[in-house]
């Protein structure tokens, strides 16, 4: 026993059946590729919905500006109707305070004016602003200040 250590061994290589499975890059290719469709697909509904919802918004704002428009005209024209009322409100007003004469003279041409000056002053008396409040006295007595008005 002592004289035979060495024994035989023996290899045996055996070669592979079947190529390397490709987990790398390459292999998510074509899924990459899907996804990336799908993707686009789903940006170009979202860009037209966009558009018709933009050109929706451009009719609606168009058909606003024609009622606000029409509004306008129709607001314009109630005021002169009331100007015109209260025009002929206050020349009728104004023609039975003239005494009546007889005499077919024709009246003379200032006092139109007054009684139109009149009617103006009431108008305005009516839609008058309200006064700015003066200035406090402590105010006026301050040097510093320059006071004086233009």
């Amino acid at each position: 026993m002592l004289g035979q250590l060495g024994g035989t061994l023996t290899f045996t290589y055996a070669t592979q059946s079947e190529a390397p499975r490709k987990t790398s890059r390459t292999a998510l290719l074509p899924l990459l590729i899907v996804l990336f469709l799908v993707s686009y697909a789903i940006l170009a509904m979202l860009v037209l919905e966009q558009g018709r919802t933009i050109e929706s918004q451009r009719g609606l704002l168009r058909e606003m500006l024609k009622d606000s428009s029409q509004l306008a005209a129709l607001k314009n024209k109630l005021a002169n109707n009331e100007a015109k009322r209260s025009q002929n409100k206050a020349a009728a007003e104004a023609q039975p305070k003239e005494p009546d004469t007889g005499n077919s003279v024709a009246a003379p041409k200032g006092a139109d004016k007054g009684t139109d000056g009149e009617a103006k002053r009431r108008r305005n008396s009516a839609r008058s602003m309200k006064e700015a409040p003066r200035k406090p006295t402590a105010d006026l007595e301050d040097v510093r200040r320059s006071t004086d008005v233009i």
